[in-house]
């Protein structure tokens, strides 16, 4: 609960922003370890790096706007520059498909990359969402258990009045897990695409639940929250790809 950590004259350093970077930071050590371990050009998935954070930004905002449209058209300089404001799914289309056109045009392994990717995007998620708990946004529910934590008056979740659940450090921890399946599935994997596509996997089933928990203004599509419709879609995309990546490795072998 410490929107600023630093404010002196001038500078003025936001917890929210601090945790982001720092998460994009050891999310490119990652890649760079990796980069050197499978013998890619250092140079072309540094470049692939930058484009993927800066599109998973703009993508990121782009899905919050539409899904608050009201909020955007009654304030939109307020809604474009706002220091929270993000909507994962968004973030991960735009950056994976700007991804799909790097990977091609700088002849890549196309799995192969994004496998490599994938434990990168999870640490650096997770560090970032301890930013979110930090800022007092993307709040859960109002509880009266044990669990139950006070924001600060003038964040987003203080504003409430009310002990919420601290749905930010779960989904925290969440991605924390899933960081360390990939890391020890990747010891054996089977096939190129298989931890990337585990992400998503694991990642779409765990959004589903903790949006469960979510008491921020979610946006709704029918019965699910904007993020719990995308995860059904990711999470069944996800089955579909593991199961055809498997396959096609094992006819590869039959023959």
């Amino acid at each position: 609960m410490y929107p600023i950590i630093l404010k002196s004259g001038l500078l003025t350093i936001y917890s929210y922003g601090l945790m982001v970077a720092i998460g994009c930071l050891i999310g490119f050590l990652y890649v760079r370890i990796e980069t050197i371990r499978e013998g890619f050009d250092a140079d072309k998935i540094t470049t692939l790096f930058l484009w993927v954070v800066i599109t998973g930004f703009l993508g990121g905002r782009l899905l919050y706007i539409i899904v608050d449209w009201e909020h955007f058209v009654n304030e939109p300089w307020k809604t474009i520059f706002s220091r929270g404001g993000f909507v994962f799914y968004g973030g991960f289309i735009l950056a994976f498909a700007v991804a799909i056109w790097q990977i091609r045009r700088n002849h890549l392994n196309m799995w192969k990359t994004a496998d490599m990717f994938a434990p990168a995007v999870a640490i650096a998620y997770a560090i970032g969402r301890i930013g979110c708990f930090l800022n007092g946004c993307c709040y859960g529910r109002p509880t009266d258990s044990w669990l139950g934590v006070y924001f600060p008056p003038e964040s987003p979740a203080g504003s409430l009045g009310k002990p919420l659940i601290p749905i930010q450090l779960f989904s925290s921890l969440t991605l924390f897990i899933i960081f360390a399946i990939l890391i020890k599935v990747k010891r054996h994997k089977k096939f190129d695409g298989q931890l990337f596509w585990l992400y998503v996997l694991l990642y779409a089933v765990s959004r589903y639940i903790i949006e469960i928990f979510r008491g921020d203004p979610r946006g709704h599509i029918w019965f699910f929250s904007t993020s719990q419709f995308m995860s059904i879609i990711f999470a069944i995309l996800a089955l579909v790809m593991l199961g055809k990546l498997g396959r096609e490795k094992e006819r590869v072998h039959s023959f």
